[in-house]
């Protein structure tokens, strides 16, 4: 049973290609650009453009963590004399802190429970530590991260996520939309969804001072099975849409360290749509949005 799953997944996945805070602040509305598609840019369930997840595990009280993190921020900075401008448009980043190599990282310490199970479901092992799609260990130097997101940046997806959303002060609400040009019920799809923060400032022991793309919190949760997943199933038939409400406020105290300084305005949705099965696609990312609430 288990090996024709696999060669199920494959199957439809091959014919789809085929196919110091500051206070709340104002209301902000905002909504993704349409994702450049194969066969139009309406959020319709066509093949689209795979745009590129990276998820970074890293920590504030690690050494090694500050030259690759400052590397990283300079291929994401228009600014910067090495701006990776060919993938600008593509390239969304997510940083977990973790808990080593020294405890007191604040940006962990605010929300341990989803860091430990994503840490758990990679296996990850030191830090820093990259990983590009999901399936992609993309280890620990940054030249190699903006290599591999360069490899992956041009393939096409069956799924089109598109975000829509409302800042109020601290609160963000609005809707996540997935569009699926196969049938994929019941073949270990799940749809991710998560808070990020740019532009904080803290002091870390490791000499960081700036960070960007911070993981906050997981607005999906899945415990049917027994064990915790932060990623909702995803089951929908050819052409079939699938949305999903979010109302999240963050808590003005966040990250509980009066050493940090941060602004409301720089909030971030990242959804991504993620194969949690067996077989040659596990843990493959197919699909990633991020929606700015700055």
């Amino acid at each position: 049973m288990k090996n024709y799953k696999k060669f199920l997944v494959l199957s439809i996945v091959s014919s789809m290609l085929i196919m110091s805070c500051s206070n709340g602040g104002s209301s902000v509305n905002a909504s993704t650009d349409s994702t450049s598609e194969t066969g139009g840019n309406d959020g319709s369930a066509v093949n689209v453009k795979s745009k590129v997840l990276m998820e970074l595990f890293t920590s504030t009280t690690c050494g090694p963590c500050l030259p690759q993190n400052t590397k990283l921020n300079q291929y994401l900075d228009p600014t910067s004399s090495v701006y990776a401008e060919d993938l600008a448009d593509d390239w969304i980043v997510l940083r977990y802190h973790v808990w080593w190599p020294s405890a007191g990282d604040p940006y962990y310490d605010w929300n341990t429970a989803p860091v430990i199970n994503r840490e758990a479901y990679y296996d990850v092992g030191y830090v820093p530590h990259m990983y590009t799609q999901g399936w992609t260990d993309s280890g620990g130097s940054a030249p190699t991260w903006r290599t591999n997101a360069r490899a992956a940046v041009d393939g096409v997806s069956p799924f089109n996520v598109q975000l829509t959303g409302t800042r109020d002060g601290y609160n963000i609400s609005g809707n996540v939309t997935v569009a699926s040009a196969g049938d994929v019920n019941n073949l270990g799809f799940k749809l991710y969804v998560a808070v990020t923060h740019d532009n904080s400032q803290y002091s870390a022991p490791n000499g960081q001072v700036i960070f960007d793309q911070t993981f906050i919190d997981f607005l999906t949760l899945d415990s049917s099975s027994g064990s915790v997943s932060y990623g909702e199933p995803l089951n929908l038939g050819v052409g079939e849409t699938y949305t999903k409400s979010y109302n999240w406020t963050l808590d003005d105290n966040w990250p509980n360290d009066s050493n940090v300084s941060w602004s409301v305005e720089e909030l971030t949705l990242v959804a991504f749509v993620q194969f949690d099965g067996t077989g040659p696609n596990q843990k493959k990312i197919f699909q990633v949005e991020a929606l700015s609430f700055d």
